[in-house]
């Protein structure tokens, strides 16, 4: 029973999300499409562990091509999920090259396959895939030589891990300095949550190396420890798919505005003048009440250039586009939690004035900057007729 609950696990929750984002399909929306890709991918990845651990391993020999094909497609085809989120541009046919390893080793594995008879196609799943007998792996022999193709793709997957792994920190991180440069709320726009993905990833990809290294052959002798690995995996796509419904594509709101005009270094003088405007917008016509400010507003407002408005405020201020918003939406929100009284200004009402774009980002900005609640605020302040925090 363990065996087969372990086995129709993943096999049932990549099946449900391959579903869901093909009903989808014909929407525009990429990074969708992208997922339920990732999502089919796994599913048949899946389906092929269930046909090797039901032990149809004549069967798994002749469709072995399409397990490493798979493979080696996993963590790409999830990098270019990624990178559809962040920038609406990509196409499939630039991509291209990141399918190689997985085209190139598949067809080895298919050719090898038509070669190879039934015996020596047993043979090699019973020395080189489940009793790990390298001595076998002569490639003077077909079952040799297709231990050899099945080895180098195991290592290519390895340096899969690891190179798509990186890409995708660096990618998220240069996404998320992008968002906070250029949105005063970035509430759904950042890929936070892809960090902990990435590394929840790791984990997986850490635990299925160390099950390779293992050899299926144990996990065949040992069929109960199959709910382990099967737990890990079956959690963490259900997380992926949960996270890929509700994220949307922020990228393409950057080319949405109005021809910029050029950057150009300004002098001393202007630089100054420049700031005093900034801090006018702000200090005295309250721009930053405004709940979809992005950067582009104030540029177009200083009759400048939003890359040296961001590289004014970074400078000037130490501090993104983002965080210079929000301190000033703080200092609106203590003011009105010291004047107004809960009974005519809810905290929803004061999030709203504040120019905070949701209750919950009003919550968090304001805890992280204060190191207290917006209700403790006002009830400590209430209390003693001033705070210190």
């Amino acid at each position: 029973m363990i065996k087969y609950i372990s086995l129709l696990s993943p096999i049932y929750v990549t099946l449900f999300w391959s579903i869901i984002f093909l009903i989808h399909l014909k929407e525009k929306d990429k990074p969708k499409k992208l997922l339920g890709a990732f999502m089919i991918t796994a599913f048949i990845l899946y389906c092929c562990h269930a046909i090797f651990f039901n032990k149809l391993f004549l069967l798994y020999s002749y469709i072995e091509f399409v397990y490493v094909f798979c493979m080696l497609l996993i963590y790409p085809v999830y990098f270019i999920y990624l990178e559809a989120l962040t920038n609406d541009e990509i196409t499939l046919k630039e991509k291209l090259q990141h399918f190689i390893p997985a085209a190139f080793f598949g067809f080895l594995v298919f050719i090898t396959s038509l070669i190879m008879n039934r015996e020596n196609r047993i043979i090699y799943v019973e020395e080189i895939l489940i009793n790990k007998n390298l001595k076998s792996i002569d490639i003077s022999t077909f079952v040799g030589t297709k231990g050899f193709i099945f080895l180098c793709s195991r290592i290519a997957f390895l340096f899969q891990v690891i190179i798509y792994i990186h890409a995708g920190i660096k990618l998220v991180n240069r996404h998320n300095k992008q968002i906070e440069d250029y949105y005063s709320n970035t509430e759904g726009k950042t890929l936070s949550w892809i960090k902990t993905i990435i590394v929840l990833i790791l984990a997986a990809a850490t635990a299925s190396i160390a099950a390779t290294i293992m050899g299926r052959g144990y996990f065949s002798k040992h069929e109960s420890l199959l709910i382990i690995p099967s737990t890990i995996f079956s959690s963490l796509i259900f997380l992926i798919g949960f996270k890929g419904t509700r994220q949307i594509s922020v990228n393409s709101n950057f080319n949405d505005d109005k021809e910029e005009l050029p950057f150009n270094e300004t002098k001393s003088g202007q630089n100054n003048q420049l700031k005093i405007q900034l801090l006018y917008l702000f200090e005295n016509e309250k721009i930053y009440i405004l709940p979809d400010l992005r950067i582009t507003d104030i540029s177009e407002k200083l009759y400048t250039n939003r890359t040296y408005v961001s590289k004014l405020i970074n400078e000037e201020f130490q501090m993104n586009f983002n965080e210079f918003v929000n301190n000033y939406r703080v200092q609106e929100a203590k003011e009105l939690l010291k004047k107004e009284s809960p009974k005519t200004f809810t905290l929803e009402m004061v999030a709203e004035k504040s120019g905070f774009g949701s209750f919950n980002s009003f919550t968090r900005v304001f805890k992280a900057t204060t190191g207290t609640t917006p209700g403790k605020y006002r009830e400590h302040y209430n209390l003693n007729g001033s705070v210190h925090f």
